[in-house]
């Protein structure tokens, strides 16, 4: 089979994210499997992000261990997208973290000005109602990183899941707010412009899609749409995709349509949709699909993170199953493997 390009026609593609050790030198990457680092450990990264520096690309994720009671922020590297090395738990359950019984769906971005990298996570403790912001900083991207504050982005509105949007030198939180009386909890959507340096929230830019029942909320910019997808609301289990567009973040934003399948899925393939990767490459930008599988908590299929191809067709997003997948991230384009 020859490679396929990605290009934004009638097969772009939008799709594989991280991986792991498990996949040897031949650049494979195996949906359906317990990935490892490169030092043999299992990999424990869900609900998080990546960013590419240079020719290497991060990525932060939170471990999900069944039983696991000290959360931890886990930081992995790669150039290839396959085979993962682990950095370091950039965030621990210690000092000013001490706090939290829980420190979820870390984003991380860079800030050009401070020359600081910046965690934003959800933070839930019993000193506060349901989920504030957290915000840490560091000055290496694998260091550990320093506590800066915990906040309600609106008032005294409590979260839910949530993600991050950098834009040049602009970034956003995008995040699941509550109802401003507290109940119903995931009521709504919502973007929130970031200050300069990153460290707080300056502004609410949009909110909308109430009463809908969303979690894993993550915006990507294809081309002069931005696309924000999210997962249903149904704890650890998979659940479809859907997605809505905008030509602005502040909106208007259309309704949210399912997000197709090839072949049909009512689950994403047994995921919950986390976050998508921009891969650009000399010859084109392949978008990766990432999606979690808590297999380890409802028991449902095997391994813990999924990535596929999302291509479009006649302007339509799809996702598609591939069992295997290599891809080549100097020229950006992949390929499923029968094996």
């Amino acid at each position: 089979m020859e490679f396929i390009q990605g290009t934004l026609t009638t097969l772009s593609i939008f799709g594989i994210l991280c991986q792991s050790a498990v996949t040897e030198a031949s650049g494979v990457i195996r949906n359906g499997t317990v990935w490892r680092d490169t030092n043999g450990d299992e990999i424990w990264c869900n609900g998080g992000h990546v960013i590419r520096e240079g020719d290497i690309f991060y990525w932060v994720g939170y471990e999900t261990r069944p039983g696991q009671h000290l959360w931890n922020t886990k930081l992995y590297s790669s150039s290839n997208l396959v085979d993962w090395k682990f950095e370091n738990n950039i965030l621990r359950k210690e000092g000013k973290f001490a706090i939290l019984g829980w420190a979820g769906r870390p984003g991380l971005v860079y800030n050009n000005a401070t020359k600081r990298y910046v965690v934003i996570f959800e933070a839930d403790s019993r000193d506060w109602y349901r989920h504030k912001v957290g915000f840490a900083s560091c000055d290496t991207i694998n260091g550990i990183y320093q506590f800066e504050r915990y906040q309600y982005p609106e008032k005294d509105r409590s979260t839910g899941d949530q993600s991050v949007y950098q834009e040049g030198d602009d970034a956003y939180l995008v995040t699941v707010l509550d109802h401003p009386d507290q109940r119903p909890l995931n009521y709504s959507l919502a973007i929130f412009k970031l200050s300069s340096d990153f460290l707080s929230i300056e502004s609410k830019v949009f909110e909308g899609f109430e009463n809908g029942g969303r979690e894993a909320p993550h915006i990507i910019k294809v081309d002069n749409t931005y696309y924000w997808f999210t997962s249903g609301l149904m704890g650890w289990n998979s659940t479809a995709t859907m997605y809505a567009t905008a030509n602005s973040l502040s909106g208007p934003w259309s309704e949210l349509k399912h997000l197709a399948t090839d072949p049909d899925s009512p689950d994403s393939f047994n995921t919950q949709h986390d976050f998508v990767l921009p891969v650009t490459g000399s010859e084109g930008t392949i978008y990766l699909y990432v999606g979690d599988r808590y297999s380890q908590h409802h028991g449902k299929g095997t391994g813990r993170n999924i990535f596929l191809p999302l291509v479009w067709e006649d302007d339509v997003p799809k996702l598609k199953w591939c069992e295997s997948l290599k891809i080549d991230v100097d020229t950006g384009r992949y390929q499923c493997v029968d094996e």
